[in-house]
């Protein structure tokens, strides 16, 4: 009874405290709203007419496995996402919910600018020591495999409804969304400040 009552609220939470939902278009899995008038579908893909600021119409498709609901013109969902194990889809329609709110919420308030902020100063500091060796050509790999390691933090103060923060779905639709942010950050410092570093080691050794 407890946890029905708690579902409840956290449906009401997304309805009314920022969950994405388009007046027509396509909400995706990933989190993504994709703006299009849909014309149909099969088992495969949906099928939609993507209008350009030209004015012009573009047909375009979409595989089905990527959609979660779509949205008519008068704002009515249609959810297309089913639990079903054998095809890779673990959770629950409500699970998905929460799971699709946390991709959105990451989007939003993640940035991961720490990656960048150490990542460039240390990895310069490793490709200078390493410059004459090949291990430097490690280094960039080895600081976007420990920047992955600590579990990406959930500003409470900063997200729509805290209260979701408690939600395993959401929690893992959050940390999926920051990692690949933290990822590329992780990973662009770890070039830059290699290359820097490297050039700088190099430059000592041949004079």
């Amino acid at each position: 009874m407890l946890r029905n009552g708690l579902t409840f609220l956290l449906f009401f939470i997304l309805l009314f405290s920022g969950y994405a939902q388009p007046k027509h278009g396509i909400l995706m899995m990933s989190g993504q709203l994709v703006e299009g008038t849909v014309t149909g579908e099969d088992s495969l893909y949906l099928y939609y007419d993507q209008h350009k600021k030209s004015g012009k119409t573009k047909a375009r498709k979409l595989d089905l496995e990527r959609v979660f609901s779509i949205y008519n013109s008068n704002g009515e969902e249609r959810v297309v996402y089913y639990m079903d194990t054998m095809v890779g889809n673990y959770m629950t329609i409500d699970e998905m919910r929460y799971y699709i709110k946390g991709e959105q919420d990451a989007m939003e308030h993640y940035h991961g600018n720490w990656a960048w902020y150490i990542g460039v100063p240390v990895t310069a500091a490793a490709g200078f020591v390493l410059s004459g060796s090949v291990l430097s050509f490690a280094v960039p790999f080895v600081y976007l495999v420990v920047a992955g390691l600590p579990p990406s933090k959930i500003r409470k103060d900063k997200i729509d409804s805290p209260q979701l923060a408690s939600e395993e779905a959401y929690v893992l639709g959050y940390e999926r969304v920051a990692r690949n942010k933290r990822a590329f950050k992780s990973l662009m410092a770890g070039l830059v400040g290699t290359a820097g570093g490297f050039a700088a080691g190099q430059v000592i050794l041949n004079e």
